[in-house]
């Protein structure tokens, strides 16, 4: 690995995210498409979010309203 590509990992590691998908806001929507699924399992919108990207964010992740969510998401993520 390029010192490059070692310094961009760290980056997104800083920010509680791995290289696991690209956070587009294409991507976004085909998650919130699919997240229904998730839901049907018990999982809250936020924790399926997180789940999904690889992204450890513990306010995101216990948030059990969904519109606070998403308005989280938007924020900060997209």
């Amino acid at each position: 690995m390029s010192i490059k590509g070692l310094v961009e990992e760290l980056m997104l590691a800083r920010h509680g995210r791995t290289a696991k998908e690209e956070l587009t806001e294409e991507s976004f929507a085909r998650w919130d498409h699919a997240f229904i699924f998730d839901a049907m399992k018990g999982q809250r919108y936020g924790q399926s979010f997180c789940n999904y990207f690889g992204i450890t964010d513990n306010i995101l992740f216990y948030e059990r309203d969904r519109a606070r969510a998403r308005a989280y998401i938007t924020k900060h993520y997209i």
